[in-house]
């Protein structure tokens, strides 16, 4: 963010959040925590605005001072002061009690503030500062920050390829919103595999984004920072420890001391005042930035170090601590995925042979060689056959492997997609095959999935996706075909394929009969329903429409209608399909239209529908006042029009 665009901050502190205005109201004595990039500068700049007065510097008031007493003190920064004075903070406290301030509002990164430095805040100014952290942006947020940068972009696009790599979690950190939003761009908005956007990313997050700190003889170079951060992480990662601790005396199990992880190096402490680390619930506590980070960077140390002859770490007894007994730990998962993406042959069949889907599932499955590729779908299969359901509470979560499916494993695809598998792996191969490589070659397979009425319906739609992507097919063909078999499954996904394709790429006459075929799914009045919300995509379909040609619909399905069998009403079903969809449709119409509604039109679309020959005539006849009085609201004709509808 630049000083010309700023969004009011939220911060939490003693389990609770925080406005600006709330926070300024809470205490005269503020410290403001966060990681690097956070936005600290810029919040600081925002409070120093509304109390009128002008944020300065740690460094540049320690040597010059208050310009003025009786007035509130706004600092910025402190922790490049703690850099260059560990004791800087008495300076600084000194300067403060002298100048009568009636406010002192202090900013530091995380890793530059201590238990201790509280403890100074109380005895220089006689209170006990309240200790907030900078709250993440929402989603909100992170449109309008994507939007100031990139004015002429689509955020929902931008968040839909992140979403591809499951990189959305960083996006309400805006350093790293803008470090993928720039990736983005740079990649024509494309981005080709994790691996290279995360390589990009650490690159940029270990190096100091603010131009003035000063680097000193004994600084750590960008990617010694790196390797010692993705050492620190490892051994967190592999102990089960969630971060470090800066002082001895508040270090525990789970956060040991950063001494006992690093062997002596004069400014080690160099790594905790990157974007790699983030605050920790205490002051003297730092976690890493996000566990997908860490993640990469710690199987990047990892399989360097079982690759390096000078000082090699046994692949044997890595893999003992990350599956015991050859199973995985659960939060190691994704630390094994990363492993084989970015290892050697050895580590790759390792990992495979332990367990095949945490492979698939995390890291960068494009980045596995020909030959492990070929044996990853193997284990699958064979995981699989011992274990049909294997995903169990993953079933749900979708994740990409843009780049695994290519034409050299196509061959090994087709018996994973013979009919009559059951369990959750075919599936598993039809989600993560859209948009691959290898779906030219597998367009039989697909099609006798898709077009199987005995196949679920997850499955045909699955299929049916895949063969969406193919550019050059005949997709109007497959669409006569779904809808000649006229079942709830085949219409659903015509339904999807019409959508896919574009509703105003097909005559409005096609889409009435569409709906006509569509209104024959619904039974009469007297059948018992068989499948609950089996119908429900006929709602999202017309939820798609436009009103024109919402209007020119009701017109078209609703001319001429009338009963052909002659019986009772009450026996009749002759109207009981079309007038569900026209109700589905009027609906929708409300919801678009604005009012005074035409009364004369919208009477011409509900007087022959079937309802209006029931006993309900009383209600019909209060629908048609109801419409005929334009003063009343819109949600009063919905009420009485659709207790009508589904009496």
């Amino acid at each position: 963010m630049t000083s010309m665009f700023y969004l009011p901050r939220k911060l939490s502190g003693d389990s609770q959040i925080y406005t600006e205005a709330e926070l300024l109201a809470a205490s005269k004595f503020v410290v403001v925590l966060a990681e690097p990039g956070g936005g600290k500068t810029e919040l600081m700049e925002s409070l120093a605005r509304q109390l009128g007065t002008k944020a300065v510097t740690a460094t540049r008031f320690r040597h010059i001072g208050a310009e003025e007493e009786n007035s509130p003190l706004v600092i910025d920064a402190f922790d490049e002061l703690a850099k260059i004075d560990q004791s800087g903070i008495h300076s600084l406290l000194a300067n403060a009690c002298k100048a009568k301030a009636t406010r002192v509002i202090i900013s530091s990164r995380s890793s530059e503030w201590s238990n201790a430095d509280t403890q100074s805040f109380q005895e220089f100014l006689g209170a006990q500062p309240l200790v907030v952290r900078l709250c993440e942006f929402g989603e909100n947020d992170q449109q309008a920050i994507f939007l100031h940068h990139y004015p002429e972009e689509d955020f929902v696009a931008f968040r839909s390829e992140v979403a591809r790599f499951e990189l959305e979690p960083l996006l309400p950190n805006p350093l790293f919103l803008q470090l993928f939003a720039g990736a983005y761009i740079e990649s024509e908005r494309h981005f080709i595999d994790k691996r290279s956007i995360f390589s990009t990313a650490v690159e940029r997050l270990a190096k100091e984004a603010n131009s003035s700190v000063r680097s000193t003889a004994h600084s750590l170079t960008s990617q010694q920072k790196i390797d010692l951060a993705s050492e620190v992480f490892a051994k967190l990662q592999l102990s089960g420890a969630e971060g470090v601790s800066t002082q001895d005396a508040t270090a525990d199990r789970i956060y040991p001391t950063l001494a006992s992880l690093l062997h002596p190096i004069a400014s080690r402490n160099d790594i905790l005042a990157t974007r790699l680390f983030k605050p920790g619930d205490r002051v003297d506590q730092h976690r890493p930035v996000h566990k997908i980070v860490a993640e990469y960077c710690a199987a990047h140390y990892l399989t360097q170090r079982i690759a390096d002859p000078t000082k090699p770490l046994m692949l044997a007894n890595c893999f003992a601590v990350i599956a015991p007994n050859n199973t995985v730990r659960d939060e190691l998962r994704g630390l094994l995925g990363w492993m084989a993406a970015l290892g050697n042959r050895a580590i790759q069949e390792e990992a495979i042979r332990i367990d095949p889907y945490a492979v698939l599932a995390n890291g960068d499955p494009s980045q596995l060689l020909p030959s492990s590729k070929r044996m990853l779908l193997e284990q699958l299969r064979k995981f699989a056959a011992q274990d049909p359901y294997f995903r169990r509470g993953d079933y749900w979560r979708r994740f990409s492997i843009a780049g695994f499916f290519t034409q050299d494993v196509a061959d090994e695809l087709k018996p994973l997609l013979a009919t009559g598998n059951e369990g959750h792996l075919r599936d598993l191969i039809l989600e993560l095959l859209a948009g691959s490589a290898a779906i030219e070659s597998l367009q039989k397979e697909l099609c006798q999935l898709a077009f199987a009425a005995q196949e679920s319906a997850h499955t045909r739609i699955l299929s049916t996706r895949c063969l969406l992507k193919i550019t050059g097919r005949d997709h109007h063909a497959d669409l006569a075909r779904f809808i000649a078999e006229a079942s709830e499954v085949s219409l659903e996904i015509a339904a999807e394929i019409i959508l896919t394709l574009g509703y105003q790429t097909f005559e409005r006459k096609y889409l009435s009969e569409f709906l006509c075929i569509c209104a024959t799914l619904y039974p009469g009045h007297q059948v018992r329903e068989r499948t609950i919300g089996a119908r429900y995509f006929i709602k999202k379909f017309i939820a798609e429409i436009d009103l024109l040609t919402i209007e020119w619909l009701l017109d078209e399905l609703t001319r001429d209608l009338a009963c052909h069998c002659g019986k009772k009403y009450y026996d009749c079903d002759c109207l009981n399909g079309i007038s569900k969809v026209v109700g589905l449709l009027l609906d929708h119409y409300f919801k678009m239209a604005l009012a005074p509604f035409n009364p004369v039109r919208v009477w011409g679309w509900i007087e022959n529908l079937r309802f209006h020959k029931s006993k309900r005539q009383d209600e019909s006849h209060a629908v048609q006042v109801l419409c005929k009085n334009n003063g009343l609201r819109q949600g009063i004709i919905l009420h009485v029009f659709f207790k009508t509808v589904r009496s």
